[in-house]
């Protein structure tokens, strides 16, 4: 094993923690957030644009081709976002893997950093009974002007380690733009491979490249 010592563990939320949700049923929610600001039939590739990787750019231009405030269509967004993966928990789609609970082992305090929303990260580790394993979480809120700080920013990693008093952390992700993140807030990180990204080559090199959360913590 390593003879690395972290003060600190931060993990991302979705694909790490806890399952993703299908392309899909984002995809529906976006629509559904057309319909609220009054436009029936966006093209598709509008739908894809609000649908996930959302830069502040292209949703704008996005609003301005049907005469919408960006704002106003990105809250619309947001709130149908949060009501699908809220239902996600519900009905199962969004759940904890299996190797979740390795965590209730580790010894150096817990925080989450994520760039989906804070209310929807509150809740499904509420949901789930998750949440008294993290001494803070870092997200959104739901506002155009939060795109600028998410990943690969090091915004929230930055305040969920200073939250946490710890200065040298591991980040524990799933994509690219996680460990860029990382590196940018001078953090070692670690890639967790799950089902989604198993196969996925990165353009950037993580501390730690590993198959299950469990690996991790042997890490700490």
């Amino acid at each position: 094993m390593s003879d690395r010592r972290y003060d600190g563990l931060l993990l991302d939320h979705d694909g790490v923690i806890v399952t993703l949700c299908s392309r899909s049923t984002l995809r529906t929610a976006a629509c559904e957030a057309f319909a609220d600001v009054g436009v029936d039939r966006p093209p598709a590739a509008d739908i894809d644009t609000i649908t996930i990787r959302v830069s502040p750019a292209d949703l704008r231009s996005v609003a301005g081709r049907h005469a919408l405030d960006a704002e106003r269509l990105w809250r619309a967004r947001e709130d149908r976002i949060e009501a699908a993966l809220e239902s996600a928990v519900e009905t199962g789609e969004k759940v904890p893997y299996d190797d979740v609970m390795c965590l209730e082992s580790v010894s150096v305090p817990l925080g989450v950093v994520s760039n989906n929303q804070q209310r929807i990260v509150e809740h499904v580790l509420g949901a789930h009974g998750l949440d008294h394993l993290f001494e803070t979480v870092h997200a959104r809120p739901p506002t155009l002007a939060s795109l600028d700080d998410k990943k690969p920013a090091p915004t929230y990693l930055e305040a969920a380690a200073g939250r946490l008093g710890c200065s040298n952390p591991l980040f524990v992700g799933d994509s690219d733009t996680d460990v860029i993140a990382g590196q940018r807030a001078g953090f070692e990180t670690a890639l967790l491979r799950r089902s989604h990204n198993a196969n996925r080559d990165l353009d950037v090199d993580p501390t730690v490249d590993a198959t299950s959360l469990t690996d991790i913590v042997a890490e700490l």
